[in-house]
């Protein structure tokens, strides 16, 4: 079996393509990194897989990690593996990220993968001696990580040496193998899963970023500049950070190859900060999506993407511009309505939702220049 491994979950991007019935992968890459997993993960794998010999037509199904991790680095991995998955009808199989890390000790010993959560914190999963999750992973602190760990444990992972000098024990094993997920080690674990439905992250807390309570400078001052295929990682990562169910940089550039699709970014000292996804037909044109980054959220970022683009349309000869929006965001809503949108219709059950299903609320703005 042929499997193309993913993981941008933590400190690193990793690709690898292996084959269950060779001892060795085929081709592997691995580059630790805070950031910038976005661009960096396209090109490695395009590069592994050429290395493999391989086209997609010949992955069987592709292994990437769901977190937990950087809440960003999990939704770009998973973002490029869903894009691949349905453009290509591969089956995708999340693999935890601990069970990920777990993969690269050769030990046949019971093990504790702990990982840095910041703030204290860690998680941490606990295996047997053949490697089976016993303990899911968690959150926890470098001390009660250690209690009720047998004699033996080996420890790995990113906090393993904090955890083994908090527990104060002698008789556990430090181990020395990466304490990152390796694409060519874990993949195979998906080998004898039987595919479902598209994973999703695995987040053991909220983000470590919180919302600010004071009033927010509004950005009067940016750059909005049109962009075509070559941006799709850029794309990417904006709607990566804008959205749970993110898209891929290849999901981007299959949406820009269709006739009457434009994009824009809004930049600020060429910094990206939003998005907007327009496709026009004839005097008509829908918002495909548009999406500006947590930390700059009510600043004026999507209203200026709107109002250029409400005035390029018009240009273009398009007189109704519509677009949809949940009927329970309210503040998009009062937006959209302060620039001229008003309700035509509503979509029942249009947006999944892990409660359950929500409506779409449809709106529609006459152009005229």
């Amino acid at each position: 079996m042929k499997i193309l491994g993913l993981d941008t979950a933590m400190a690193a991007c990793s690709a690898a393509v292996i084959d269950t019935d060779v001892a060795q992968p085929f081709a592997a890459a691995f580059l630790a990194m805070e950031r910038g997993h976005a661009e960096v993960l396209p090109p490695m794998v395009a590069e592994v897989m050429k290395t493999a010999g391989l086209d997609f037509s010949q992955i069987d199904r592709i292994a990437v990690t769901t977190g937990p991790g950087t809440f960003t680095g999990v939704r770009i991995g998973l973002a490029f593996a869903r894009g691949i998955g349905l453009a290509r009808g591969i089956p995708v199989i999340g693999i935890n990220s601990l069970s990920a890390i777990a993969a690269n000790e050769p030990a046949r010993s019971p093990l504790l993968v702990v990982a840095d959560a910041r703030n204290d914190e860690i998680y941490a999963a606990r295996f047997d001696a053949d490697h089976k999750l016993i303990v899911a992973p968690h959150v926890t602190t470098t001390i009660a990580a250690a209690v009720e760990l047998v004699a033996g444990t080996v420890v790995l992972g990113s906090a393993a040496a904090a955890v083994v000098a908090a527990s104060g024990r002698d008789d556990l094993t430090l181990s020395s193998v990466c304490h990152l997920p390796v694409a060519a080690q874990f993949a195979a674990l998906v080998a004898d899963m039987v595919p479902g439905a598209m994973p999703s992250p695995l987040y053991l807390r909220a983000p470590d970023a919180k919302p600010q309570q004071t009033t927010l400078r509004k950005l009067t001052a940016l750059s909005i500049e049109y962009v075509d295929v070559s941006a799709s990682h850029i794309l990417s990562e904006l709607h990566i950070e804008a959205f749970d169910e993110g898209w891929s940089p290849l999901a981007f550039a299959e949406l820009l190859k269709t006739p009457g699709t434009e994009a824009s970014v809004a930049l600020e000292r060429g910094e990206p900060l939003g998005f907007m996804l327009t496709r026009s037909a004839v005097d008509e044109a829908e918002i495909v999506s548009i999406g500006t980054r947590p930390s700059v959220q009510r600043r004026g970022v999507a209203r200026q993407l709107l109002e250029r683009n409400v005035v390029s349309l018009a240009a273009k000869g398009v007189r109704y511009l519509f677009l949809e929006v949940a009927a329970s965001n309210i503040a998009a809503q009062g937006l959209y309505a302060a620039l001229g949108f008003s309700e035509v219709g509503r979509r029942k059950g249009y947006y999944k939702r892990v409660s359950g299903m929500e409506d779409a609320i449809v709106m529609r703005r006459e152009l005229g220049l």
